[in-house]
């Protein structure tokens, strides 16, 4: 039988199985962007509450402990915040002007990541193993 398609191409793309420190950053200030208005605090502040070290949770703010404790308080007043569309639109508005900063960071930042990641990481974690990159 005959092969069907015509010519392929034999390259396999592999996706690379390490941590971008630029994804964690934009991971970390959406998710600031959220539990700010809602939680009152940040998202280090919400997972471990005031017994983290140093990370007070204040102004109004609480933790994700302090939900488990007493749920149907915290989860009142976070749907409270939550049903003001105020709170919403800023939200929305923060999130999406995040998402094109970092987009338009790492366009014009390419070469400079790039550098960075050629001469520093891939030296000091290994080209080959899973390390960190930008």
């Amino acid at each position: 039988m005959a092969r069907r398609g015509g010519k392929r191409n034999g390259r396999v793309k592999r996706r690379q199985a390490g941590i971008k420190l630029l994804n964690v950053a934009e991971a970390y200030v959406q998710a600031n962007i959220v539990t700010q208005p809602i939680f009152g605090t940040t998202p280090i502040g919400f997972i471990f509450g005031d017994s983290g070290p140093s990370f007070q949770v204040s102004g109004g703010g609480f933790s994700l402990v302090e939900m488990v404790k007493r749920p149907e308080t915290m989860l009142g007043l976070a749907g409270e915040r939550l049903m003001n569309p105020q709170t919403i639109l800023e939200i929305g508005l923060k999130s999406a002007g995040a998402n094109l900063a970092f987009r338009f960071g790492r366009r014009f930042l390419r070469r400079s990541i790039s550098q960075i990641n050629k001469n520093f990481m891939a030296p000091v974690f290994g080209k080959g193993a899973q390390g960190v990159a930008l």
